[in-house]
């Protein structure tokens, strides 16, 4: 069976860098594999909710990448603050451009939407 590729992108590409970076810091959780399998664990689980703004917060994270894996999870009613990594580079952070054989970079290092709320 294949590995599912989402479960190696790093926190920092799908977070916001504010809550990215403690979580690898200080929780050594680096991609959402490891975040997903921190939250399956209760101390872990408090924890990873005091990096967010607020447990709501934590919880939508959570059922966003699980959702991305095919599970099934129940909607949060009200509306959840943006923990996700904007559309637009972080700053600071630089990432080579890519170049195709044709020589064309147009598309490359764009990031996608936001998850749905």
């Amino acid at each position: 069976m294949n590995r599912n590729p989402i479960l190696d992108l790093p926190l920092h590409s799908v977070m916001r860098p504010e809550i990215a970076l403690p979580l690898a810091h200080m929780m050594h959780l680096y991609t959402v594999e490891q975040f997903l399998r921190g939250w399956r664990h209760p101390p872990t689980q408090r924890g990873i909710e005091q990096i967010f703004d607020t447990p709501e917060q934590a919880r939508h994270a959570a059922q966003v990448c699980a959702a991305w894996l095919g599970t099934r999870t129940q909607a949060i009613p009200g509306e959840v603050t943006q923990w996700w990594a904007n559309d637009g580079p972080t700053p600071g952070l630089e990432v080579p451009d890519a170049i195709d054989p044709a020589g064309d970079t147009a598309g490359v290092g764009e990031a996608g939407s936001p998850p749905v709320r």
